[in-house]
């Protein structure tokens, strides 16, 4: 049950979130051996989706904060404001821990909202470069959510994608904001994903809402979670469930998409299904879905007895 608990805000456990993005580009020596104008370059070079897998690679983990923290000395090029925010807003969730609110001590508390502010005062400053702008209002999104501020939140979200209107982490950090786990309610949630234009986008959120009730239920009461969450969200799943599978590709989309549509077949019964696209993801699990259900996606073996469990059934 804790590691279900510390699913809901804690930090994955170390893994590529560059998805193959680094050593594709031969990134990890540059970044050991602080070459950050060369690592700016190449930042300018790939496509938005990538700057994110770029960024979550080296920021999102804690393999590079012996480089990563020299920035703080000279913050001024808009790359190393980028990285060093992107790192500050990562070392806020570690700060805060995986507790529930309730949970959450002084300490852990006053740790993560000033971890936040640097991650604010970074990522909400000026971006001359578009694409840089565009991820550090995607990224300020959860920011201004650890802060409580909503309005603000938004308003980081219509600039990032005024930028690239399919950029995921916006859409995925307003669907943290809006869910019942932070500020929102599931009607605001179920509005936001209605909302959303781009098919694929929103074919993804309604996979994730899935999951996301499934995961209220069993933190709830493992025992009756199934039982309870079938009936309640069936004609969804249905409906969600007979449209067309994402294709598979390094997207974040179609990753985060496939990820949950394989625990989806997981909780209906169909294990062949699920581990197909298992397979297929060649190894691209993201924390979450699993991290709700204690299951360390960063782990080949792991991931291989998820793979050799019986899928539930209904």
């Amino acid at each position: 049950m804790f590691s279900r608990i510390r699913a809901l805000f804690g930090a994955p456990t170390a893994r590529d979130l560059s998805f193959g993005l680094l050593e594709a580009r031969q990134l990890t020596p540059l970044v050991k051996q602080e070459k950050w104008d060369q690592i700016g370059q190449i930042a300018l070079s790939v496509t938005s989706d990538e700057l994110s897998r770029l960024l979550d690679g080296i920021c999102l983990t804690e393999q590079f904060n012996k480089q990563i923290l020299p920035l703080a000395k000279d913050p001024e090029p808009e790359f190393a404001r980028l990285v060093l925010g992107a790192w500050y807003l990562y070392q806020a969730w570690q700060a805060r821990s995986g507790l529930l609110a309730k949970d959450v001590s002084k300490s852990q508390m006053e740790g993560f909202e000033h971890y936040l502010l640097l991650a604010r005062g970074l990522l909400g400053g000026p971006f001359a470069t578009p694409a840089f702008l565009c991820e550090a209002r995607a990224r300020l999104v959860r920011v201004e959510m650890g802060l409580s501020e909503p309005d603000h939140a938004m308003t980081a979200f219509h600039q990032s994608i005024a930028v690239d209107a399919r950029k995921f982490w916006a859409y995925h950090h307003v669907f943290k904001l809006a869910s019942p786990k932070w500020l929102g309610s599931e009607e605001e949630l179920v509005g936001y994903i209605q909302s959303v234009e781009d098919d694929a986008l929103r074919h993804t959120l309604w996979l994730m809402f899935l999951v996301e009730a499934y995961s209220d239920a069993d933190l709830e009461n493992e025992s009756s979670a199934l039982q309870r969450w079938y009936p309640a969200y069936q004609e969804l799943l249905e409906e969600v469930l007979a449209q067309p599978q994402l294709p598979l590709s390094n997207t974040l989309v179609s990753i985060y998409a496939n990820n949950n549509l394989a625990y989806l077949y997981h909780l209906v019964g169909e294990r062949e299904k699920r581990n197909a696209i298992l397979v297929a993801l060649g190894g691209h699990f993201p924390p979450y879905p699993w991290d709700y259900f204690g299951i360390d996606a960063g782990s080949t073996v792991a991931m291989k007895a998820f793979q050799l469990a019986p899928a539930r059934r209904p």
